[in-house]
């Protein structure tokens, strides 16, 4: 296969994405910016709810979506052979995924905390989260969230990249996913998971795993965010019980932390990360700078996107 080929295809996936940062750009402008201008935001919270706003906010993704489709649906798919991966082996990815997905978490938010901006997004996400109720809380960053980003990087991405080698379009994926945050806290919080869910998706060819995987991330700080309002309560015995809640959870989160970075030792000295000998990595290793990451469309994708998270780290406006 030609490197030329492969640039082609990078950089078209470039352009795709672009496509959807102008589609949630038109969507934000024609839709969200008015709703939330002066008093509207007042009329508008007043006409749907809290629930209502933060469901409305998921239309630019959607958007993102549409666009990114239409960009990328003529690209030839790859087609391989796939793996079943247990139950079990499904719980100990995850739990690799949420351990060190979590220690860049906290990495990232401590680096965002000393820049200028203070990490106000996290502050705005928190108080957007304890606003809302119950029910569309979990199924906006749980279930929504989950399913558009899983579409769009993994099925979408995944099956029109790995003909290029199954870990150069991982990586790729990986990235992508993370500069689609626009912060360096999700950045690298995203970076992370679309590495592991890439590698599920790569392995199963079943987007319904990494959806399910990336519901299950996103619900256990999610509930959290739930109960910590309920021990400000006046209700002491409402108070207890959110305090116990929290307690457990920690611990188990703890437990699976600690898991997570022993299995996830474990299987590099084994050398049990194993990527699909028949998408060998057709493209030279000395050539994968120029032909995934320094063609036209990602090149200018990463200038976009990186704007955007210096933006949020120095609290500077951008025009789009």
């Amino acid at each position: 296969m030609e490197d030329n080929t492969a640039r082609k295809a990078f950089s078209r996936i470039g352009f795709a994405q672009i496509a959807g940062i102008i589609g949630t750009f038109l969507v934000s402008r024609l839709i969200l910016t008015p709703a939330a201008a002066g008093e509207n935001l007042q009329k508008t919270f007043a006409a749907i709810g809290a629930s209502g706003v933060l469901l409305l906010m998921y239309v630019p993704q959607i958007a993102y979506l549409l666009f990114y489709w239409l960009a990328v649906r003529t690209m030839p798919k790859a087609e391989w052979q796939k793996e079943k991966l247990g139950f079990r082996r499904l719980a100990e990815i995850f739990m690799m995924m949420y351990a060190v997905s979590s220690v860049l978490n906290q990495i990232g938010l401590a680096i965002t905390k000393t820049a200028p901006a203070g990490g106000e997004f996290q502050l705005d996400l928190i108080a957007k989260m304890e606003s809302t109720r119950l029910p569309v809380a979990i199924a906006i960053p749980v279930v929504i969230g989950p399913i558009l980003e899983e579409l769009i990087f993994r099925k979408l991405m995944l099956d029109r990249t790995r003909a290029y080698g199954e870990k150069t379009a991982i990586i790729f994926s990986a990235v992508c996913f993370g500069l689609f945050h626009g912060n360096l806290t999700q950045f690298l919080y995203a970076g992370c998971v679309g590495l592991f869910l890439g590698y599920v998706y790569c392995k199963t060819g079943k987007v319904l795993y990494t959806m399910i995987m990336h519901m299950l991330l996103n619900g256990t700080s999610s509930f959290i965010l739930l109960v910590l309002p309920m021990l400000q309560q006046d209700q002491e015995d409402r108070a207890v019980i959110a305090f116990i809640l929290i307690v457990l959870i920690v611990i188990i989160l703890g437990i699976m932390t600690i898991a997570g970075f022993i299995l996830l030792i474990r299987r590099i000295k084994q050398k049990r990360i194993v990527f699909d000998g028949s998408m060998p990595e057709c493209i030279p290793q000395n050539e994968v700078l120029k032909t995934v990451w320094l063609n036209p469309g990602v090149l200018l994708l990463v200038i976009l996107e990186g704007a955007e998270i210096f933006a949020a780290l120095f609290n500077i406006e951008l025009p789009f």
